[in-house]
C-alpha cells in the first residue's frame, strides 16, 4: 500500500517513500506505545534529547526516523490508539525544546511533507488488517481498552491502596501505570526510580524461582519415566 501511494503523489511521495523506508521501526514505537502509553513516547524523548544538529538531522536512507518526527509521530499513534489532551501537551513540550526554525530549506521541507502526510499514515497503520491475524487490525489485537488513560489511573489509585496488586500485574502494564501516573505529575522521577527497582527485584527473584522450581522436576520426571 504504501509503494502505491508513492506513485502520482506529487511532491508527497517523497514522505510516502520515507514512510514506507521506516516502518521497520515505526512498527516497533507502535508496538511500544500500545503496550505502554505515554510512558513510551516519554522515554522515547529521554532517548533522542540530543543535540539540535542530531535531532534534525535528515539522513534520508537511514532505516531509523528523523529523531524530531520520530517523537512527533510517537505522540500522534498515542493520540490515535489513547485519545487524552496528554498527547498534545506533550507535543507543545517538544517543540518548546526543539522549535524547527533555522534549518535547511530542504530538511524543512521535508519536515514539512512528513507532518501533512502523517494523519493519512497513521489511519493506515492502526487500520491495517495483516492476514496473519485473521481480519483484524492492529489496533484491535493490542487490547488497547485496557490501556486508556482513565483506566490506567483507576489502577494506579487501586495499587496506591493495595500495593501487592502491583506484583501480579504483567510487567508491559505495570510500566504502563508508571508511565500515566508520571506523565500526569503524581510520581515523582525519586519514587518512580524505586518502584521500578522494587519491581525488577521481585521480577528477577521470582523468575529464579520459578528456574529453580522447572529445574528440581527434571530428575524426579527422569526416573518415574526409567
Amino acid at each position: 500500500m504504501l509503494k502505491g501511494l508513492q506513485r502520482g503523489a506529487g511532491e508527497r511521495g517523497l514522505a510516502w517513500q520515507l514512510w514506507e523506508r521506516w516502518i521497520s521501526e515505526i512498527i516497533a514505537d507502535f508496538w511500544a506505545v500500545a503496550r505502554l502509553g505515554i510512558g513510551a513516547t516519554l522515554g522515547l524523548v529521554g532517548v533522542v534529547s540530543l543535540p539540535r544538529a542530531f535531532v534534525f538531522r535528515a539522513t534520508l536512507d537511514d532505516p531509523h526516523p528523523i529523531p524530531w518526527i520520530r517523537v512527533r509521530l510517537s505522540g500522534a499513534i498515542g493520540e490515535a490508539l489513547y485519545p487524552h489532551p496528554q498527547w498534545r501537551q506533550l507535543a507543545g513540550v517538544w517543540e518548546s525544546f526543539y522549535p524547527p526554525t533555522g534549518l535547511h530549506e530542504n530538511t524543512l521541507r521535508t519536515l514539512g511533507l512528513l507532518e501533512t502526510t502523517m494523519p493519512a499514515f497513521i489511519s493506515i497503520l492502526v487500520g491495517h488488517r495483516p492476514r496473519a491475524l485473521r481480519g483484524r487490525s492492529l489496533a484491535e489485537v493490542m487490547d488497547t481498552e485496557e490501556r486508556q488513560p482513565a483506566r490506567l489511573e483507576a489502577l494506579y489509585r487501586q495499587w496506591l491502596a493495595a500495593p501487592a496488586q502491583m506484583y501480579r500485574a504483567p510487567s508491559a502494564m505495570c510500566f504502563a501505570v508508571i508511565g500515566q501516573a508520571r506523565a500526569e505529575g503524581q510520581m515523582t522521577p525519586e519514587a518512580e526510580s524505586e518502584i521500578i527497582a522494587k519491581l525488577l527485584t521481585h521480577w528477577a527473584l521470582q523468575s529464579t524461582l520459578d528456574v529453580s522450581a522447572m529445574c528440581a522436576t527434571v530428575p524426579a520426571a527422569r526416573k518415574v519415566a526409567a
